[in-house]
């Protein structure tokens, strides 16, 4: 997918003439920290990932976040109001990989129906299982912990289903394939499974981001 991005321009320190051409994603997390209005965990979740967009040379943070610039306003506005980021008012989400919508879908199907706050997520976690880490790195999220703090709190009904706690990219794509009665499993158990550990077991990798705290 060709992802291009406009400037962003920030009233912070650090920043020449006010405009970054490939910002320091831990001036951008700090400066929207700094703002942060209501619950500081999805604020966390929410600036890193926009941090998150920059340190990989993405212009435009909709795109990087599956998000038109219009729904980034409001999530600017709701969670970082008077931020000053800016971005095109005419710029998209950027064209949806194949399966997207789906994963959209599937995480709204299990949402706790309390906030806006669901839907934007559903989308950055969606844009997100594009990218080929794991994928609380590409949600530029501390550890593993956070990406499972985040589901069960956003998508409980989905989250829940998860019983042997797989992991959530591999949970989400299996479930996909199931609503469809795709068989993609080598096994009917999980334990016989040869591919078992590629499912199942710790995400230990470094963070794609650096943090003060």
């Amino acid at each position: 997918m060709n992802i291009s991005y406009p400037t962003i321009r920030l009233d912070s320190s650090g920043l020449e003439n006010g405009k970054f051409s490939r910002p320091d994603p831990a001036v951008i997390y700090d400066h929207l920290m700094a703002l942060a209005a209501g619950d500081a965990f999805d604020a966390h979740v929410f600036a890193s990932n926009i941090a998150l967009a920059h340190f990989l040379g993405m212009d435009a943070p909709g795109r990087g976040l599956g998000l038109p610039s219009q729904a980034l306003h409001l999530l600017l506005d709701a969670v970082f109001p008077g931020s000053g980021i800016h971005a095109d008012p005419v710029l998209s989400a950027g064209e949806d990989a194949i399966e997207e919508g789906d994963l959209r879908a599937l995480l709204l199907s299990g949402r706790a129906k309390i906030h806006m706050a669901e839907e934007w997520m559903a989308a950055i976690v969606a844009r997100a299982c594009q990218r080929p880490n794991h994928l609380w790195q590409d949600l530029g999220l501390r550890n593993r912990g956070e990406l499972s703090q985040l589901l069960n709190r956003h998508f409980p009904g989905l989250a829940k289903q998860n019983l042997r706690d797989m992991k959530w990219k591999k949970f989400f794509y299996r479930q996909l394939c199931q609503a469809e009665g795709v068989v993609i499993c080598k096994s009917p158990v999980c334990d016989a499974c040869a591919d078992f550990a590629v499912c199942f077991g710790a995400e230990d990798a470094n963070p794609l981001l650096s943090f003060k705290n």
